[in-house]
């Protein structure tokens, strides 16, 4: 069933990608009312643009980072099976999804992992077993939770149409990774108010 549900949303974002997110090596487009650069003429983003490309970018990097870190520690296969789905979805499409729609207005895409995240990835390292299993998933939800209203304020009010419709077709594939989410983190013995309650105070102190 898990490895429906990888391949469903990977599908999903492939088949609702325009096609000049499908295409590599497109730099000739440009989106409507993009503002132009006035010393190179090329594209630039606006800051909240910026921002969501940065922190998407990041989000991405590290699901996939820890993706291929639970499919090689996780103690069950419905987590080690999850993580191959997070690797899937946020390192090889959406990731470089992004880096091509970057990639047509000459402008760079090179995410890094913030401090928190490369913490967690020690911590996780450290684990083993059903401790794993439960700190991964329990982190799982809390970070879908915190990431899903990043990408519907940029798809409700980003400047760069481009980047707008990545977000709008990425959040149905989102809140499918919450939803497995919360079902193992019952199955892994997580509480699942716990981790509600835990990401619901983490984003509300972000601002957006």
């Amino acid at each position: 069933m898990k490895e429906f549900f990888a391949t469903a949303s990977v599908c999903a974002l492939l088949i609702s990608a325009p096609a000049w997110a499908q295409t590599a090596g497109v730099r000739t487009l440009e989106p409507p009312g993009a503002v132009q650069s006035p010393a190179t003429g090329t594209p630039t983003l606006s800051e909240q643009d910026q921002a969501f490309v940065k922190e998407a970018g990041a989000g991405s990097l590290a699901e996939a980072d820890l993706g291929k870190l639970a499919e090689r520690k996780g103690a069950t296969p419905a987590t080690r099976e999850f993580g191959r789905w997070m690797y899937t979805d946020h390192g090889i499409v959406a990731n470089n999804w992004l880096k091509t729609i970057l990639a047509t207005q000459a402008q760079p895409f090179e995410p890094t992992l913030t401090t928190e995240q490369q913490q967690m990835h020690r911590k996780l390292e450290g684990l083993s077993g059903r401790g794993f299993d439960r700190e991964y998933i329990q982190d799982q939800v809390a970070d879908h939770e915190k990431t899903i209203p990043v990408f519907e304020k940029e798809a409700g009010t980003g400047q760069n149409p481009m980047i707008k419709s990545f977000a709008g077709n990425m959040i149905p594939v989102l809140r499918q990774h919450l939803a497995e989410a919360k079902a193992l983190a019952g199955e892994t013995g997580v509480a699942a108010g716990r981790a509600t309650s835990t990401s619901e105070s983490s984003g509300s102190s972000m601002q957006r």
